[in-house]
């Protein structure tokens, strides 16, 4: 999952072990409101974390810009302080959850997936998709009854993939919701290919009655057999 980090210049970011290796999560932040806006009008995020003072000048503002512009993203505002007021006002204005800082970071992540799940999968634990069932909570990837070995990388393409299954998916898009700023460093291009060859051979090698069809210069598509 890709996440947005927003938090005001004077704090320090309080989310860095949202990207370890137990939460699989692709974390890009920043504290200017001027990045903040290109970064939602030009890229896709699962959830856009929202630090800062409720009474701040910009925050009605940014508040605004981020619930019409991502309109399949999460939205969490998180504060040191706030009234039960200021919840009410924030989410009439598009969040989907407020806390109050200090928060457990295991809380942190469940709400996070949570509202991915409701936002992107209507609530549901289980995606199924011909015979494909993908275990949300689990993070386990099936054919009917019979689990597939997928790396964390895999799932996430085929997360996205089922996603955006109306959809082409450019190999551009997808590398940046992989890698997030640093897929150009990674060579993502390569990297991404690969991924997609060995995805491919072990449906097919399960019998999943689904194929990533790749569609010339434009890019990927899941669709179903």
């Amino acid at each position: 999952m890709k996440i947005l980090v927003l938090y005001s210049k004077h704090e320090l970011l309080p989310f860095s072990d949202l990207s370890g290796k137990d939460a699989d999560f692709v974390v890009e932040s920043t504290t200017s409101n001027k990045e903040a806006s290109e970064k939602i009008h030009l890229y896709e995020y699962d959830c856009i974390l929202l630090f800062s003072d409720f009474d701040h000048p910009e925050v009605q503002e940014l508040f605004h810009e981020i619930a019409h512009s991502n309109k399949n993203s999460g939205l969490i505002f998180l504060s040191k302080e706030i009234t039960v007021e200021q919840k009410v006002k924030a989410l009439n204005a598009g969040a989907d959850d407020c806390l109050i800082q200090p928060v457990h970071p295991d809380e942190l992540k469940a709400r996070i997936h949570a509202i991915v799940r409701r936002k992107k999968f209507n609530a549901r634990h289980q995606i199924h998709f011909a015979n494909l069932v993908i275990d949300l909570d689990q993070k386990q990837v099936l054919v009917w009854n019979t689990p597939i070995s997928v790396t964390p990388k895999e799932y996430e393409i085929l997360l996205y993939l089922i996603m955006n299954q109306k959809k082409t998916v450019s190999p551009t898009m997808l590398s940046e919701y992989l890698w997030g700023e640093s897929s150009e460093e990674k060579e993502s291009n390569n990297l991404l290919m690969t991924h997609i060859k060995n995805l491919r051979k072990k449906l097919k090698q399960a019998k999943a009655e689904l194929e990533i069809k790749n569609i010339y210069a434009v890019g990927y598509q899941m669709v179903e057999l």
